[in-house]
């Protein structure tokens, strides 16, 4: 049985820098180059947990300023 490539169009391979020649396995989603020796994990998922947004209360700031 033959092994399905799938490729990246348009990805450019960081050591060879040639251009429609990065692939992904499938089966460990490793990404890979097919001209050189290049290869990478796919990155895990990112924890959101230190993304936190911080808010302001927009009406502090739309107060009137006392004059002193």
């Amino acid at each position: 049985m033959k092994k399905l490539v799938q490729f990246i169009a348009g990805a450019i391979c960081p050591s060879c820098k040639a251009q429609d020649t990065i692939a992904i396995n499938s089966d460990d989603d490793e990404i890979y180059c097919v001209k050189c020796d290049f290869f990478e994990k796919r990155p895990q998922a990112i924890s959101r947990e230190n993304n936190a947004i911080k808010a302001v209360n927009i009406q502090d700031f739309s107060k009137p300023k006392t004059s002193k």
